[in-house]
């Protein structure tokens, strides 16, 4: 399925595809790719959290960053804002002045509605509050696509890529051509082994994550045990051996908990 970010990336590299998609995701008219970077990694200092970008292109004129959003929904609007500002901050990093910042699309494609209103198109531009004709004009605009709406689209275009993302239909020359740039993908040898090494990877850091997870729930539940224990005066030897921890790591939780003049 295209949804998968990686094939998304891998047929995104091809210009024409890229330009493709672009052009009937925003209504515009044909467009020259100048460059579509995949996987593009900012991250202004060391210390920083930085992002990888699914694809960024670049026309000449504005610059369009494309994310396939699979299953991760948590705090999407800021994170569309953080993209924005690291976007900003490497064109300004290059030596570029604020007045020379162009224009800048940040498109969120998105497996599932990302607001529950069942609209296949979010589009967010900064407009002032008091006079809603007032248009902030900062050359930025943030576009959420919600594929699952493709039948609700009045873009036929549009609503045919939608189509595609979502459930694999092929209803259009363009989506056409898709589907057959993404079997000659999945047929290379080199991409079949460099997809299913990651879905390996993918799988194990999910496996991964869950058991993370498991056992951070597992040790919070236990400070909660401690602290209560404690409250309650249960002696620090009967905690320990309930919870299978040594004293010394009961107290080192409990000080951290309750500051550290407690066990004294």
């Amino acid at each position: 399925m295209i949804a998968d970010d990686y094939l998304f990336g891998a047929l995104m590299h091809q210009k024409d595809v890229c330009a493709g998609v672009i052009e009937r995701l925003l209504n515009m008219q044909p467009m020259q790719i100048t460059y579509p970077e995949i996987q593009k990694t900012i991250s202004p200092f060391y210390d920083t959290k930085g992002i990888r970008l699914d694809v960024l292109a670049n026309d000449g004129k504005s610059l369009y960053n494309l994310e396939m959003q699979t299953s991760d929904y948590t705090s999407l609007p800021l994170r569309m804002r953080f993209y924005q500002g690291l976007l900003d901050m490497d064109l300004l990093m290059k030596g570029k002045d604020y007045s020379e910042l162009c224009h800048c699309y940040v498109i969120f494609i998105c497996k599932n509605d990302p607001f529950g209103l069942g609209m296949p198109v979010y589009t967010f531009c900064n407009t002032c509050q008091e006079k809603f004709s007032l248009k902030l004009k900062d050359k930025s605009l943030k576009i959420f696509y919600n594929v699952t709406a493709w039948q609700t689209d009045t873009n036929a275009e549009r609503a045919s890529l939608l189509r595609y993302i979502s459930t694999g239909s092929v209803t259009s020359p363009f989506t056409k051509q898709l589907d057959e740039a993404a079997q000659k993908i999945k047929k290379i040898n080199k991409f079949r082994r460099a997809y299913m090494m990651r879905n390996i990877y993918l799988d194990d850091a999910m496996r991964r994550g869950r058991m993370e997870g498991i056992l951070e729930g597992e040790a919070r539940e236990k400070r909660k045990t401690i602290i209560s224990f404690y409250k309650n005066k249960v002696s620090i030897s009967i905690i320990a051996s309930s919870v299978g921890k040594t004293q010394d790591e009961v107290k080192e939780i409990i000080r951290s908990e309750l500051g550290p003049n407690a066990c004294e």
